[in-house]
């Protein structure tokens, strides 16, 4: 170090003024007993004076690298957390060129090229210090590194000078494997920090449905979510750095499951209550058609408004997860719901197949249609569904009777017998006739138009002759 050198030739330095001074005396001995040739130099006067400035020089050297010396002990001392590998380059390449600025007689020395080479060494290992600072290197790295490099640090206090002390450069291949690891752990840090992130965060996209309640949408986007982050946790436990996060990871994966299994089965109960809410309760009649049904449909619906309600009161998807006896509760709601759907699908089944012309109508129409087989006027609008070319039909005035059949243009056809609804109250047996007479009818008169038409073809035939 520089101030043990200087310290050591300043001691040199003493001894060897004390020699100048007892040979001067010698000489002036000599010369005074006439001795020696006054005026001359010896050859032992040459070597003093030599040595006397290599001293100097040596001392001038010294003194010069402690202000390097200096620097590189300031820098050591900095504490590592404080580092900053850019900043430690400049400065470094700082004291390269301070050294370069040295006298041509001063870099001759090997103490010169010692400080140079220390910090041409510190600028090579840089680098890795840049790597040692990064995010990846957590405190189970830092145990890992100094288990294998056979140190004992304290993290908190750890110094620059203490990483330079380990010689990064012939222990670089241990500090890049701790290195590797720790990036490689990161990616999975990283990534089960972001699904975390997500699904704290993810709140549910709620609609207004008909002012009764909010409904999910965007399931497109939550299903996909779920799927590509139920996969790529999968994917993890290949990878050599899932160890560490196994716990956390399956935690994650058992709550993507459970996500997934709890909105698979509400999408269909949403969808099986919007079908069956519209039915219900657009047809006034089906209380009296399907009684059972429709009781068992209110009360199902009472539970499932209450359940959105809580929903749309906290709609993140963890919230909605932790509602007690959520999958429970719709996987019965669901089955409920089924039994209802099948119930009704049984009867309006039976509905068509007494008249297979309602399948050309949908549920909620065939539902409207048979809620209102006494009100023929609101049934106007179905004929032209499940009759072809037919736009109404005719009535009397008390709508009793339907007297024919009307087409869109306007064109009518008056029944040659018409069908009574009174004597026929079922809305599947009067429609029946009403289908029978529009054959029969359109029969005779088609047959009444070829009666015609030849009687009208012979009359023309006469009048040519």
């Amino acid at each position: 170090r520089p101030e043990e050198a200087l310290q050591s030739l300043t001691i040199y330095e003493g001894n060897f003024s004390r020699l100048k001074v007892e040979r001067e005396k010698c000489a002036r001995a000599k010369e005074a007993l006439e001795l020696t040739d006054t005026g001359l130099l010896s050859g032992s006067e040459e070597r003093v004076q030599v040595a006397l400035e290599e001293l100097h020089d040596l001392k001038e050297v010294w003194s010069e690298l402690s202000k390097v010396w200096e620097q590189i002990d300031q820098m050591k001392e900095q504490p590592w957390v404080s580092v900053q590998p850019r900043k430690l380059r400049q400065s470094l390449d700082a004291l390269l060129n301070q050294l370069k600025n040295f006298q041509a007689r001063l870099r001759q020395y090997a103490s010169y090229e010692y400080v140079q080479r220390l910090l041409k060494g510190y600028l090579k290992v840089n680098m890795l210090v840049i790597e040692l600072k990064s995010e990846a290197l957590k405190d189970r790295h830092w145990k890992q590194l100094m288990k294998r490099l056979h140190v004992n640090w304290v993290l908190s206090e750890l110094t620059l000078g203490q990483i330079w002390d380990v010689d990064l450069q012939k222990n670089e291949m241990v500090v890049k494997d701790v290195l590797l690891v720790a990036q490689g752990e990161m990616a999975l840090e990283e990534f089960l920090k972001q699904i975390r992130e997500v699904w704290n965060s993810y709140e549910l996209d709620l609609v207004n449905y008909q002012n009764k309640c909010r409904l999910i949408r965007g399931w497109d986007d939550l299903f996909n979510k779920v799927k590509e982050h139920i996969n790529s946790v999968s994917a993890m436990k290949l990878s050599p750095y899932y160890k560490v996060f196994e716990e956390d990871a399956l935690s994650w994966e058992d709550k993507l499951n459970r996500i997934m299994a709890l909105f698979d089965v509400w999408i269909d109960v949403q969808r099986r209550w919007v079908y069956l809410e519209g039915i219900f309760t657009g047809s006034a009649d089906i209380k009296h058609l399907l009684p059972v049904e429709t009781q068992r449909f209110q009360s199902i619906s009472t539970e499932f408004l209450a359940l959105m309600k809580k929903v749309t009161k906290s709609p993140l998807v963890m919230d909605v997860l932790n509602i007690q006896g959520v999958q429970r509760s719709l996987e019965r709601l669901a089955d409920l719901l089924g039994k209802i759907q099948k119930a009704l699908g049984e009867y309006l089944e039976r509905e068509r197949s007494s008249f297979p012309r309602f399948y050309f109508v949908g549920d909620e129409d065939l539902l409207e249609i048979i809620g209102n087989s006494k009100n023929v006027a609101k049934l106007q609008k179905h004929f032209k569904k499940m009759f072809a070319g037919v736009s109404s039909i005719l009535l009397n005035e008390d709508n009793t009777e339907v007297l024919g059949i009307s087409s869109r243009e306007g064109e009518e056809v008056v029944y040659k017998t018409p069908v009574s609804i009174t004597q026929h109250p079922k809305i599947n047996e009067w429609l029946t006739l009403v289908e029978k007479e529009m054959r029969v009818t359109l029969a005779k008169l088609l047959a009444e138009s070829v009666t015609e038409v030849t009687a009208f073809n012979k009359g023309t035939a006469i009048d040519l002759s």
